[in-house]
């Protein structure tokens, strides 16, 4: 028999997958300090709060309109690919890309709006205004998420790790371009624009070649609706949830520039960054377990006990990892910021233990989130999501106003506890349910 980490047991597979995936997220937690470090030293507190803000305007602008596609192409991808179906398949991978292009327009109306707000609290010329919109139309028009869908329902993440790549790697021969010719926020900006494209063009080349049959006919497209059952009802749950996640936590920051000033984002966006360098390993988790609980999912009552190992193994290294990086976090915080961006920035060292913290607490629910995901939860998941959000704006409402940043940080630490607290309730329930079912039959 096979050890519980084989690659023929779903576990095992699932870390063949986080073993890929953080190949290429192994190179970008590399490269990502150093271009850091360039970007912060390079531009100073000030400048680096206006980098952070059109940054952040377009990353929480981009999750605010995105339907998390990859998710849909494995969740129902994977039964027609289990019977053969390419022609539904297809469908289903044309209308994933069509929601892709509507969301990224629709995010360009209001990356426009917001980013109108933000010249005219802080006193931003037109031309920075300029630069901010060009950017965020290049981030949001550069849609990939179908295209990792592709990769992962086949199984192709050592592909989709080298896809990942580009994105640092480009980020870090930009910054040192920037940096060489003496380039304001506008240079870095171009780096980081150029990245998003060519980690979009990779990521696409990947899919077309993995799958080239899937891109045929477009007129049958809206036919997927109707071939996939509650594939609308995903689609929005999805949509919600990555909103009520990553969108709410970028506008954070940009609340904290509205509220605070550049430079208070500025600290509080490098202390976010530094923290979530370490979210992201939940990240991966989460994304190379996910096809797993969907297939184990969709196997029936058969799968019963395969589901159950997963879930017990998932949320076991999830929690460990969640813990370590609770303790590490303040230990090595400081000495982290002197190197990575110098003395100027020692004041968000605070808001980085809280915000690590949290982050530990992140990877935790990780192991717990998968298990709803890939067991047709979606709507669990966004009633968890829905609470989390509620209590991060209310937190940042109450707080900020008297503590500033710091009010900030412990809103997020207050969301992301009641967030883990929730996520392991509902997947404990789930996997109790599981249990009784195998035991009756």
């Amino acid at each position: 028999m096979k050890s519980p980490l084989g690659h023929q047991t779903p576990f095992g597979r699932a870390l063949r997958n986080v073993g890929w995936l953080l190949t290429g997220k192994g190179v970008g937690a590399v490269l990502s300090i150093v271009y850091l470090a360039l970007v912060t030293r390079s531009l100073g507190v000030e400048k680096f709060g206006q980098f952070t803000l059109v940054l952040s305007t377009a990353q929480a602008v981009a999750a605010l309109v995105g339907f998390q596609t990859w998710q849909i192409v494995v969740r129902y991808g994977m039964e027609h690919r289990g019977r053969g179906d390419v022609g539904a398949l297809g469908r289903l991978v044309r209308f994933c890309a069509m929601l892709d292009l509507a969301g990224a327009l629709v995010g360009c109306l209001i990356a426009g709006i917001a980013l109108q707000v933000i010249r005219s609290r802080l006193g931003w010329s037109i031309t920075q205004t300029q630069q901010g919109m060009l950017f965020c139309v290049v981030l949001l028009l550069s849609v990939r998420s179908t295209a990792v869908g592709i990769l992962r329902l086949h199984d192709r993440f050592a592909l989709g790790a080298g896809a990942d790549a580009v994105t640092p790697v480009v980020r870090f021969v930009g910054a040192l371009a920037a940096v060489w010719t003496k380039a304001t926020v506008s240079g870095f900006l171009v780096a980081w624009a150029v990245s998003e494209l060519m980690t979009a063009l990779v990521y696409w080349i990947g899919a077309t070649r993995t799958a080239p049959g899937l891109f045929g006919r477009w007129r049958d497209t809206m036919r997927a609706p109707m071939e996939n059952a509650g594939l609308w009802h995903f689609a929005l749950v999805t949509n919600v949830n990555s909103t009520l996640g990553a969108a709410s936590r970028q506008f954070v920051v940009v609340l904290v520039g509205l509220f605070t000033g550049a430079a208070a984002a500025g600290n509080y966006r490098l202390a976010y960054q530094l923290s979530q360098s370490l979210v992201r390993l939940s990240d991966v988790f989460a994304r190379g377990i996910f096809p797993e609980f969907s297939r184990a999912h969709a196997g029936g009552a058969k799968a019963g006990e395969g589901l159950l190992t997963l879930v017990r193994q998932s949320t076991r290294l999830a929690t460990g990892v969640g813990l370590v990086t609770c303790v590490l976090v303040p230990i090595l915080g400081q000495p982290a910021l002197l190197l990575i961006a110098g003395q100027s920035y020692i004041g968000a060292y605070p808001i980085l233990v809280i915000l690590g913290i949290a982050a530990g607490l992140d990877i935790m629910a990780a192991g717990f989130e998968p298990v709803l995901m890939g067991t047709g939860r979606a709507g669990q998941v966004l009633g968890i999501r829905t609470i989390a959000t509620a209590a991060l704006f209310g937190g940042v409402v109450l707080l900020m106003p008297r503590f500033g940043v710091f009010g900030a940080g412990i809103a997020t630490l207050i969301a992301s506890a009641l967030a883990f607290a929730l996520f392991a309730r509902a997947a404990i329930r789930v996997t109790r349910g599981v249990a009784a079912a195998r035991h009756r039959t």
